[in-house]
């Protein structure tokens, strides 16, 4: 999600700029503190696995393809192209060889 990662960005930089500051660094030794804003890091993660489970479920319901089986599906494609193409090769191969 990018509007995640760019607000995250925008955090990181600030907590950045802050880290000087003698003050934020006392208040940054304190335990609570620290699970806090351990907490608020981690709840993009949680948003987006939540909302990627949502997802899947109305896909599910709806009948549709989710991202994820999309992208198993085009690799089954690949390595399917890729036995093909091998299985074409050996039969020309074959065929080029004379007889005995």
């Amino acid at each position: 999600m990018p509007v995640i990662k760019s607000i995250k960005d925008i955090v990181v930089g600030q907590a950045l700029r802050l880290a000087g500051n003698p003050r934020v660094s006392k208040l940054a030794s304190d335990p609570r503190l620290m699970n806090a804003a351990m907490k608020a890091l981690s709840l993009g993660g949680t948003l987006k696995s939540g909302m990627d489970r949502a997802g899947g479920l109305a896909a599910g319901v709806l009948g549709l393809a989710t991202q994820q089986e999309v992208a198993n599906l085009r690799a089954t494609i690949a390595q399917l192209e890729d036995t093909v193409s091998t299985l074409e090769a050996k039969t020309a191969a074959a065929r080029t060889l004379p007889s005995p």
